[in-house]
């Protein structure tokens, strides 16, 4: 009988745990609305402000076995071997290479072509989905400036 009995608070306890750790393990509930602008925003602003056209050949240089390697870094805006990757070197650019590669290459920034609106919001959308450092607002200036004259698709860039 004894044993029996420990037997069931055995379970009952592995039961409690596993309820425990799915309820912990679940994301957190959100009303209608805040699911809503969750799920929403990114995608319309992302899709209002993206440029249509992808260039995929910058990226696949590298795999043509017939294209020598002179020639790969002549026609290529990446260069790994350059300290700041190709960066255009205007101001700001060494501000967008620590800000920007401390997560990920500069290649990504590179091939973006946003808006000046789509840099406001990816600079932000780092800060807040991604953990990027949140940088003073002089530097967040001058990183968005940068990114929107270098890699915008604004008639006049700022």
């Amino acid at each position: 009988m004894r044993d029996h009995l420990t037997r069931i608070a055995i379970i009952i306890g592995m039961v409690a745990i596993v309820f425990t750790l799915t309820k912990l393990m679940s994301p957190p509930e959100m009303d209608a609305e805040a699911l809503a602008q969750e799920s929403a925003d990114p995608i319309a602003i992302m899709a209002e402000t993206a440029d249509a056209a992808i260039n995929y050949a910058p990226a696949y240089a590298a795999l043509n076995p017939y294209q020598t390697a002179m020639t790969q870094s002549a026609n290529a805006q990446f260069d790994p071997s350059d300290d700041y990757w190709g960066l255009p070197r205007t101001p700001g650019h060494e501000e967008t290479a620590a800000y920007c590669a401390a997560c990920h290459t500069l290649q990504i920034v590179m091939q973006q072509q946003q808006t000046s609106e789509g840099w406001d919001y990816l600079l932000d959308w780092m800060v807040t989905k991604q953990g990027m450092a949140e940088p003073p607002a002089d530097t967040r200036a001058l990183i968005h400036g940068y990114l929107s004259r270098e890699f915008g698709t604004d008639a006049s860039p700022e």
